[in-house]
């Protein structure tokens, strides 16, 4: 397993950018709700920290759950039609978050749209690697993941002008997110295509793991970093608690977002240059050291360069993963291969929030704690990772 020959000059595909377009479109929408909803628990329905932990880490373990078969079934039938299906549930679901009233209806609306978020990610992911060849699929990627966090960045600046003009109104806010998810379906609709030419596998066969053991470290090591990746509206919660105002959360978050995004946008053209091992390696020491960071941290003006630097870390981090992937991935199942990926790192999610929410209840000491326990799953994480790389180049050395 070698990384292809570096282009530097290639361009991207019409359809990857399209689907650029599409994440930065989403996540307007969805960004414009999540920094609001820890407070909005908490405050309007009555939660906790545990309850934010458990509504988001139940929510991406559904999202994980159909992940595996949803790639799986996109290997048959195509990329496209489950990235409607996906997208499409999102967006009629995600604005229902203005009509709840209890902590069990915000639960079941955010399941609703990560659903959806599972239905068309690993079929999405899938399409960039089958559309891209494999010395761009950093680039690619990389484009892919800061659209996403620019959208990411704008969500939250949209919310705070909107709160500003029509302070209390958040439940309108939430309503107002099916405007971007609609034109997202457009987007798709007119723009995204499958390749003219792919090689369909039955779903039965595409659901068969078919790894080796290496193939099973790296996904070992991917449940790893997960479990200590807890939600990042803990970030919020520890920002507020560190003395920021409620009216300049979304600020944090549009900081930290551009973080991701500037950072994925330029680790594309490394991740192109390096072994996406390497990339990844360093991307999970990066997020390590920012939360032992955090976690030594008590005053404000420390813990948002902090924050900031856990951006860089994803912005490096995810376009490395799935360039990673479909590096692994056997010839025909893109999407198999990443439902098994986002599978696996799903699954971490409702124990890592769980975990948070539980250690963020402990005392005065307890975000600290939590903060601390990420740090040290993920340099776990790295070493399991960075163990896997080596076995890959003694097994590449026999073969010669």
């Amino acid at each position: 397993m070698t990384a292809a020959p570096f282009k530097p000059d290639a361009a991207l595909p019409p359809t990857v950018r399209a689907i650029g377009w599409t994440s930065f479109l989403t996540d307007l929408s969805s960004e414009a709700i999540y920094p609001l909803l820890p407070a909005f628990v908490i405050r309007e329905l009555g939660g906790t920290s545990l309850t934010v932990g458990m509504i988001d880490g139940i929510a991406n373990a559904v999202a994980a759950g159909v992940r595996l078969p949803s790639g799986a079934l996109s290997d048959a039938v195509g990329r496209r039609p489950l990235m409607l299906v996906g997208y499409g549930v999102s967006a009629v679901m995600r604005p229902l978050m203005g009509l709840v009233a209890t902590p069990l209806a915000a639960l079941f609306v955010r399941a609703a749209d990560r659903f959806g978020k599972g239905i068309r990610s690993a079929p999405r992911d899938s399409l960039v690697a089958d559309l891209v060849e494999p010395s761009m699929r950093g680039r690619a990627f990389g484009h892919i993941r800061a659209m996403d966090h620019a959208g990411a960045a704008l969500g939250p600046l949209v919310a705070m002008l909107f709160l500003l003009a029509f302070p209390g109104r958040e439940r309108t806010l939430f309503l107002l997110a099916i405007v971007p998810g609609l034109f997202t379906l457009v987007v798709i609709w007119k723009f995204v295509r499958d390749p003219p030419q792919r090689t369909a596998i039955a779903p039965r066969t595409a659901l068969v793991p078919s790894l080796g053991l290496h193939n099973w470290i790296l996904l070992g090591s991917v449940g790893i970093w997960a479990m200590g990746a807890s939600s990042e509206q803990f970030l919020l919660m520890r920002a507020a608690e560190l003395g920021t105002p409620p009216a300049f959360i979304p600020l944090v978050w549009l900081a930290y977002s551009l973080a991701k995004s500037g950072s994925a946008a330029v680790s594309g053209r490394i991740i192109d240059r390096w072994h996406p091992c390497a990339a990844l390696a360093a991307g999970w020491l990066v997020f390590a050291a920012a939360y032992g960071g955090l976690a030594l941290s008590v005053h404000l003006a420390a813990a948002l360069p902090l924050m900031a630097l856990v951006g860089v870390a994803y912005g490096l981090s995810e376009p490395a993963e799935r360039s990673l992937v479909a590096m692994v991935a056997p010839e025909g199942r893109h999407g198999s291969a990443f439902g098994w990926y986002m599978l696996v790192q799903g699954i971490g999610a409702l124990p890592a929030g769980l975990l948070a929410g539980w250690l963020w209840q402990q005392g005065p000491h307890g975000p600290q704690t939590a903060l601390a326990v990420t740090a040290i799953l993920s340099t776990l994480a790295c070493g399991v990772l960075v163990l896997w790389g080596r076995g890959q180049k003694l097994a590449a050395a026999s073969d010669i």
